[in-house]
């Protein structure tokens, strides 16, 4: 008996490549219409602080016994000077626009943002006991790195020791003609939110360190649960904390803080330094403490680096 075979209905097989094909499509079309695109962009760097310091200015440097004056006079002043590790850091951070990102709403609203890439480097210059230069190099920094751990990182690269942060709070002896002014930062930042508690290091970092200055000059950096000590003859000094921005895409929503100190000669002054976040805006909030107030938290903590 002859029998036929009944053709299909349809290919299963073809039928689910369609399937996928258009559901691919859907997919595209879903994300151009409720997400975000990123636009190349390329443009020059801008340098957003320090200089670029070309071989050419650095041909002083072929002359024998360079001493710290020397560096000054032909480079300008530091971005910092690292007293325990007597280095001077010329640091260069460039930021340039990469791209914009189109976020959308769906199908013709949106905003665009703009994406932003930065890269810093530093030159180092290892002093000896009489200011004389013993060692000195450049190298790129990483983002989250400050001069200090920078200098560190380069340091160890060529084999050069360099003292390191203490791991433990030091309290170091004052004496008439100098005072020493210690800023800490027991805390990541905390909500000034009145429903929300203190927060705890977040994973991606709030202000990994803030930067103190002293009359525009970077006098020092202070990372999470760290502190640093600011060596100063007797006087009245305002200085300016700024949040690190190294990966915020909107610098302008960080504002700094100031705090004026008049330090007796000899004494310890000691400052709380808190970073607040709520309502899309970071600030440091400054406090002045006792010793008694000051050393039961630092106590705790271990120097910046």
């Amino acid at each position: 008996m002859l029998s036929i075979k009944p053709k299909p209905i349809f290919n299963f097989r073809l039928s689910y490549t369609n399937l996928l094909s258009k559901a691919f499509w859907c997919f595209l079309i879903a994300l151009c219409a409720s997400s975000c695109i990123v636009i190349p962009v390329p443009t020059k760097p801008k340098i957003i602080e320090g200089k670029n310091i070309t071989d050419a200015n650095l041909e002083f440097l072929q002359s024998e016994n360079v001493s710290k004056q020397d560096i000054l006079e032909n480079l300008g002043p530091a971005t910092l000077w690292l007293e325990d590790q007597r280095t001077l850091v010329y640091g260069l951070r460039r930021i340039k626009k990469t791209g914009t990102m189109v976020i959308a709403g769906g199908y013709y609203s949106g905003n665009m943002m703009t994406v932003k890439s930065e890269t810093k480097e530093a030159l180092f210059f290892v002093l000896d006991q009489n200011d004389t230069m013993k060692h000195w190099g450049r190298s790129s920094v990483g983002k989250d790195k400050t001069w200090l751990s920078g200098a560190s990182e380069w340091a160890e690269s060529k084999g050069i020791e360099l003292p390191k942060p203490s791991s433990t709070f030091v309290e170091i002896s004052t004496t008439p003609e100098q005072s020493y002014i210690y800023f800490y930062r027991p805390r990541d930042y905390q909500y000034h939110i009145a429903s929300s508690k203190p927060a705890k290091k977040l994973p991606a970092g709030i202000a990994r360190f803030v930067n103190i200055s002293l009359s525009n000059q970077l006098v020092g950096q202070l990372r999470w649960q760290t502190y640093i000590k600011i060596r100063i003859a007797p006087g009245s000094y305002t200085f300016i904390v700024d949040p690190d921005t190294d990966y915020i895409v909107n610098p302008n929503l960080y504002r700094s803080a100031s705090i004026s100190i008049n330090p007796e000669p000899g004494s310890m002054t000691f400052v709380e330094v808190g970073v607040e976040a709520g309502h899309g805006i970071i600030e440091p909030k400054l406090s002045q403490r006792t010793h008694t107030e000051a050393f039961e938290v630092i106590k705790e903590l271990k120097e910046s680096w």
